[in-house]
């Protein structure tokens, strides 16, 4: 998961090889409001929580803590009507969304294009390469988290999930391939929202028949790299694109249901409950999960009819961490360790031993069950102190605070060395 981060306010171009150069010519851009946002809810609109200096909306008038009612995204060129509100004053404005800019990564060439899903929609893909380099690259392609924040950072947002990837691709010497989730930046498709796991399944295996159709890409050389979530797809995208390699960073291995009694315990302890309180949430969330994963309920059928269970649920009646709860009801029919069992290549694990989103149980499981088949067929490298999002800090609960937390360079460069040893 990619918890507590803002989406992304939305270049070098190589030559695009082939019919993607016809497909991210056709589509378009999206539009750049210029602001991040909190979601509406509770019959307020989405508020303003950073303005970026000179946007449209900055223009319009608008000021940080503003609420906004109205249709917040587009493509370039749209016209939006929006109404703004501070404290009891109301206004419309119109604003015309000019282009996002596209992303520069110095000593990277960037290109844009994009892949169609079985679905009938295209979505955006980005190719990097180191600068100058030529021939045929080892290709790696990134599996990402579970949340709607996009791959693609074009504003150079200092979040450390972009400055990891970014690593990679300067260091790497690899053709890198980013895959944009449907609804996601200019991807098409259902609003990320409201897209399940097989919309994003979908996308994922277009992109990477796309990468590996390019000319830059060594095809037998194919490494999928998951990140969060993601690095509980790759074993399974690795059944149907038999990889030379597999990256998994901060994945998930058991159940989805053992994953969220795991979190929940974490999340209630960190938070400072008492083990009283502690131990009644459990049993409540216990019973709440199997109805919700096992059974197939909605969060808020679910506490309909079991109204002491209330308090205890801090999310929608129909979402969690902003995707539609038939999502974690996919993530909860899959067989991750099955997955594992059948890797038969070289596998480098990546966990934070901060990290209290992805528990170490659920790494040192992938290891095993890889270690298992093949003696050192897993690599395992576990960073001291470092969180879910590649972040070092002090202790374990300024990681869950993500208070002091600096950028964890070591990830990143353990990488770099396990796709070097591959070469």
């Amino acid at each position: 998961m990619r918890l507590g981060i803002l989406s992304l306010l939305g270049i070098l171009t190589l030559h695009v090889f082939g019919p993607c150069a016809a497909l991210a010519e056709e589509l378009p851009r999206r539009g750049d409001i210029g602001a991040a946002m909190a979601p509406p809810g509770g019959g307020k609109g989405a508020r303003i929580v950073r303005l970026r200096p000179g946007s449209v909306l900055e223009a319009a008038g608008a000021a940080v803590g503003d609420e906004v009612f109205g249709v917040t995204r587009g493509r370039a060129g749209d016209v939006l009507t929006l109404r703004l509100k501070r404290g009891a004053a109301e206004r419309e404005v119109r604003v015309t969304l000019p282009a996002m800019r596209r992303e520069s990564v110095p000593g990277v060439d960037i290109v844009y294009g994009a892949a169609v899903s079985p679905r009938g929609y295209r979505v955006r893909t980005y190719t990097s390469r180191p600068h100058g380099a030529s021939g045929r690259l080892p290709l790696v392609v990134f599996i990402p988290w579970l949340s709607c924040s996009p791959v693609e950072n074009p504003l150079d947002v200092r979040d450390s999930w972009s400055t990891m990837l970014r690593d990679v691709m300067r260091g790497g010497g690899v053709q890198m391939v980013r895959i944009e989730k449907p609804g996601v930046a200019d991807s098409e498709g259902p609003d990320c929202s409201e897209a399940d796991l097989d919309h994003d399944m979908d996308a994922f295996r277009a992109g990477i028949r796309a990468a590996l159709a390019d000319p830059g890409a060594d095809p037998q050389r194919l490494y999928l790299f998951g990140g969060s979530v993601g690095g509980a797809l790759v074993p399974l995208l690795a059944r149907e694109f038999k990889p030379a390699g597999i990256i998994a960073a901060g994945g998930f291995t058991q159940t989805w249901l053992e994953h969220m009694l795991d979190i929940e315990r974490r999340r209630l302890v960190f938070s400072g409950s008492k083990p009283a309180e502690v131990n009644a949430a459990m049993r409540a969330f216990s019973g709440f999960y199997d109805r919700v994963l096992n059974r197939g309920q909605a969060p808020g059928q679910v506490l309909a009819e079991n109204p002491a269970w209330k308090p205890f649920w801090y999310d929608a009646p129909a979402h969690q961490y902003g995707r539609p709860i038939r999502y974690y009801q996919q993530l909860q029919a899959l067989d991750i360790e099955d997955a594992w069992q059948q890797v038969a290549v070289p596998t480098l694990v990546v966990w934070g031993a901060y990290d209290w989103i992805m528990g170490r149980a659920e790494s040192d499981r992938a290891v095993a069950i890889l270690n298992a088949r093949e003696p050192k067929l897993a690599t395992y490298e576990i960073r001291p102190r470092m969180n879910h999002h590649f972040d070092a800090f002090p202790d374990a609960a300024a990681a869950f605070r993500e208070e002091g937390g600096a950028y964890d360079p070591g990830a990143a460069e353990a990488m770099v060395r396990w796709l070097e040893s591959r070469r």
